[in-house]
């Protein structure tokens, strides 16, 4: 390993860091002008998310060394990467509960904390059932992070700028997968997978401290936080009384936020599940081609989620943001399919990966203009119960049709109907009005 290589690595890194700091609202510190507190919230926020997706990732780049070292077939190594999600898609309603009782700031601490010393304890492993146990606690881990993340962003954004600040925190989604690749095949080629483990579980610990010590369940409580700021956010209006479980499954738009998810959620782990196998047998690229041309269509989901997110706050039009982009998925979904030459092929996939994530700013906005904060704990660990359904269902459904027809077409016209779906799903919902650029609190739709 040089040194070039490392300075090229950690380039990556800050610069795909510094790029979402630029572009929140207020975000550079500029003369006279201190960073909001709340855009240095919704960094550390997209910090914990990042390294989320860091972490997660390491394990499908580490499994063909532990599997040659602990003699496992592609069935059980399936099952190992699998593992991770049970945990994960476990928790994702008990970590609402548990942000809802106790507060976002000790959640995702708990969370962060968590995952990091599974994370590390991965790398200790000497048996099979102990990988898999620990894998399952990773999971639960992580579970803990999205539903008390999404909490934190209600809570501490209002609803002209919900849109931009889960866009710039779920970017993360798009960069995590971008860089894993090369962090983890630079570490674990100069030190060996189980010291990558190792290593990836020092920035966790460190964010963990940080969002101890920075992060606060409401804006009035921040030590920082003065009355300007505060009378942009806005201060909750809605009664604090508990709902129960009954009382907010009666809210439609919750179930109807549930659908929406997992139809789109079907074309994103679809997506990421089958696009380098279709790379290497349908278009037939070498590997090292395959995963550099596999990064394209995250790079262009990077920047078309945050275009998304900014449009849907600047123009309030929630609705419409979200039917554009699923139709823009659904539609090169669909070139893709039909692409006559495998350069014809990339430039569709780098499109359709432009409009995948895009719904991610809007779609958790318009969450949080619809239900009450003080649930949005355990009703966003509902919603994202729906993608991981999906996640589960997806790469099994689109295997499933490859292999039935003997064409990678079908799995791709799947998810352009998946997306289709969504679309419509959206476009059915009942939205509260939210004007362009103007900070107010919309109240929820029941």
């Amino acid at each position: 390993m040089t040194k070039e290589k490392y300075r090229h690595v950690g380039f990556i890194l800050c610069l795909a860091i510094l790029s979402v700091a630029h572009a929140a609202p207020h975000g550079l510190h500029k003369p006279g002008h201190a960073m909001k507190v709340r855009w240095r919230i919704c960094l550390l926020l997209f910090l914990t998310w990042l390294m989320s997706y860091i972490d997660r990732s390491l394990m499908p780049m580490a499994i063909p060394l532990i599997g040659q070292e602990f003699h496992l077939s592609p069935t059980v190594m399936g099952v190992v990467l699998s593992a991770f999600f049970i945990g994960y898609a476990s928790m994702q309603i008990p970590g609402g509960m548990i942000a809802d009782k106790f507060g976002a700031r000790k959640t995702i601490t708990l969370g962060v904390a968590s995952w990091s010393l599974f994370s590390l304890l991965t790398g200790t492993i000497g048996s099979l059932a102990s990988l898999i146990g620990v894998r399952i606690l990773f999971g639960l881990g992580e579970g803990m992070h999205p539903p008390a993340a999404f909490k934190a962003l209600s809570a501490w954004f209002n609803s002209a700028e919900r849109a931009r600040a889960n866009g710039l925190v779920m970017s993360s989604n798009t960069i995590g997968p971008m860089i894993a690749p090369i962090l983890f095949a630079t570490v674990m080629g100069a030190f060996g997978w189980r010291k990558a483990f190792y290593l990836v579980s020092i920035p966790g610990f460190l964010i963990t401290l940080a969002v101890y010590w920075y992060l606060r369940d409401t804006p009035a409580q921040h030590p920082h936080m003065n009355a300007g700021e505060l009378a942009e956010i806005g201060a909750e209006s809605e009664s604090q009384e508990k709902l129960s479980f009954r009382e907010l499954f009666q809210y439609k738009s919750l179930w109807q936020l549930f659908f929406i998810y997992m139809a789109w959620d079907v074309t994103w782990w679809g997506f990421q599940a089958w696009l380098p196998s279709y790379l290497l047998k349908v278009r037939h690229f070498t590997l090292v081609n395959t995963g550099a041309v596999a990064g394209l269509p995250f790079a262009a989901g990077f920047v078309g989620l945050l275009i998304a997110s900014y449009i849907a706050d600047w123009t309030g039009k929630r609705k419409a943001v979200l039917v554009s982009v699923l139709l823009g998925n659904a539609l090169f979904m669909l070139l893709t399919a039909t692409a006559g030459s495998a350069r014809m092929a990339v430039i569709f996939l780098s499109a359709t990966g432009f409009f995948l994530p895009a719904i991610q700013g809007p779609f958790w906005s318009l969450a949080m203009d619809l239900l009450p904060s003080r649930v949005m704990g355990y009703s966003s660990g509902f919603i994202n119960t729906g993608g991981q359904i999906a996640g589960i269902a997806s790469p099994i459904v689109i295997g499933a049709l490859i292999q039935f027809t003997g064409h990678y077409d079908a799995g791709f016209i799947f998810m352009a109907l998946s997306a289709g779906v969504s679309a419509v799903l959206v476009a059915a919902i009942r939205a509260p009005k939210v004007q362009a650029g103007a900070r107010m609190a919309a109240s929820p739709v029941k």
